[in-house]
């Protein structure tokens, strides 16, 4: 039988949800419900199942980072994500973490069934582990593309994604065959290509706009990527 573990710190809402699906007909059986995101979180662990319906924002552990500590310890379990309309933003990056979908509250049986039923069809022909790595990744990818300009750190990009440092550091060369800091170095340098030839910007602006306080600093690097100085490639 596949193992379904069901979270919401509304008691109601946890009676529907047990009550709404005849979890046997489906091939399920409902092995624990959870009332906050650390009981939520010790359940997983304990019971390993391949199945969570979970409300996002619950009192204790983040919802998103039980999604991502659960993939990082590379569990087969899948999240389908229950959301108010004040959650929304909170249910879009647990999808970029690799939840399956999120429905909105009030959760209907209709919509529930329909997403079972994806779900329950994934792990007939199971998708790779390797599909929520590329997930999470991206996500780590589009924070750094919106943030190269900040003091960045793998610790601070890690924190972002809900992952160890020393997972994503792995991940991150794993998935992109570079390291944390190239890819970084990379995003910052095309940046400074394109705000070069943007003549009202003064070279040590440019350097600051993409995150560098010295520019020296940036000149040396900038000339070692492209073998021109920032002030020869501006001409």
């Amino acid at each position: 039988m596949i193992k379904v573990i069901l979270a919401d710190d509304e008691p109601l809402a946890l009676t529907l949800l047990q009550h709404m699906i005849d979890w046997k007909r489906f091939g399920l059986t409902l092995c624990g419900c959870a009332k906050n995101g650390d009981e939520l979180y010790q359940m997983i662990f304990e019971q390993n199942p391949e199945i969570v319906i979970t409300d996002i924002r619950m009192p204790g552990r983040s919802g998103l980072e039980i999604i991502a500590k659960t993939l990082e310890a590379g569990l087969p379990t899948r999240f389908i994500i229950i959301s108010s309309h004040t959650s929304f933003e909170y249910a879009r990056k647990a999808i970029q973490l690799g939840a399956e979908d999120f429905l909105p509250k009030p959760v209907s049986r209709a919509e529930l069934v329909k997403t079972l039923n994806i779900v329950l069809e994934k792990l007939k022909a199971p998708e790779s582990q390797e599909e929520s790595c590329r997930k999470l990744i991206q996500t780590a990818k589009g924070y750094i593309e919106s943030n190269f300009e900040k003091h960045l750190t793998l610790e601070s990009v890690a924190s972002q994604v809900y992952v160890s440092a020393s997972y994503l550091s792995t991940l991150f060369k794993k998935e992109t065959g570079v390291n944390f800091s190239e890819y970084l170095t990379n995003v910052r340098m095309e940046n400074a290509k394109r705000l070069l030839r943007e003549a009202q910007y003064t070279i040590a602006q440019v350097a600051e706009m993409v995150g560098y306080k010295d520019v020296k600093h940036f000149s040396s690097v900038f000339q070692k990527y492209y073998q021109v100085s920032p002030s020869q490639y501006r001409k």
